[in-house]
């Protein structure tokens, strides 16, 4: 194989992934760029054009697929500056999914993970669909979701001590209602409502269910007392409290899938559907913190 096969060879490699009525012209135009540069190169170096010097010319240009893309933007599924928002969605889809796939009161484990692989693969589907259908719009269209301006969300490291230490108290409430639940809703309804309908069942009060979220409440509770007493939150401190605020969240969503938390049927058919809620609200203001520091910017001081 001498100099031309080699250049012939990467020609045609390149403009077989342009669209047909580019490829001739394509490639009339690079094969003369890259004879020229063979012959300018040879001259430099003092040598006949040979296969060893037109492999290195066209390997500096990069592999055919590359230099193809430079003639003609390719259809992608996926745009590479939208690889984050899909990985994103993805994880967030997942995770909201397997809350809501959980086993129910009865159903094996088997049944429930087949459940989720379904509606995880379900959703991942849609979504690569969804992120295809917008490249190709951009591809016919490429003014099409053009950018526009919006106020900036200035990024500071000072917390509020007083509203830090409002979050810490309004935490420890949930913490004293979650444990004792009965009693407390007893006596702010002045006995309007029974107690006993709030008693939790004894599956609830195993160890493996009721004791998680109490220890997730009372780490949230002492992370917004430290960060009072700092009166700034850290880099430590922000994924801590994503942390903990995704794994109160599951727990909550595990709580409303996991057979009974009251003892009394009504009770637990008006407030696991709450718990449920509950859950999912917190599992989006967990993703909605996550998205924030993952695209914090802090502008350097200038330099005089």
């Amino acid at each position: 194989m001498d100099a031309n096969d080699v250049i012939d060879s990467y020609v045609h490699d390149v403009a077989r992934r342009l669209p047909p009525r580019r490829r001739d012209d394509v490639a009339f135009e690079l094969r003369a760029l890259l004879g020229e540069d063979l012959r300018a190169r040879a001259a430099a170096e003092g040598r006949e054009p040979d296969a060893d010097l037109a492999l290195g010319l066209v390997r500096s240009l990069g592999r055919p697929s590359e230099t193809a893309a430079r003639y003609h933007r390719p259809f992608i599924l996926i745009q590479p500056n939208d690889t984050w928002s899909f990985v994103a969605g993805a994880a967030g889809g997942a995770a909201a999914l397997s809350i809501l796939t959980a086993p129910r009161t009865g159903q094996s484990f088997a049944a429930a993970a087949r459940h989720t692989n379904v509606a995880v693969l379900a959703w991942l589907g849609l979504l690569v669909l969804l992120f295809a259908g917008k490249s190709l719009i951009l591809s016919r269209c490429p003014e099409a979701f053009a950018w526009k301006p919006r106020q900036v969300r200035r990024v500071s490291d000072s917390a509020s001590r007083l509203t830090s230490a409002g979050s810490a108290l309004l935490w420890a409430a949930f913490l004293a209602l979650y444990l004792a639940p009965g009693p407390i809703t007893g006596a702010l309804t002045l006995g309007r409502v029974d107690a006993k309908t709030l008693t939790y069942s004894d599956s609830f009060r195993g160890e493996l269910r009721m004791p998680w979220l109490a220890a997730l409440v009372l780490a949230i509770i002492v992370l917004h007392i430290l960060v009072a007493v700092q009166g700034r939150w850290r880099g430590a401190t922000r994924w801590a409290r994503i942390f903990l605020h995704m794994s109160a969240a599951v727990q909550l969503g595990w709580h409303a899938r996991y057979g009974n938390i009251f003892q009394h049927a009504h009770t637990d058919r008006v407030l696991v559907p709450a718990v449920a809620t509950l859950a999912g609200i917190l599992m989006a203001v967990a993703w909605i913190e996550l998205y924030r520091e993952l695209t914090r910017v802090r502008p350097a001081p200038t330099t005089a």
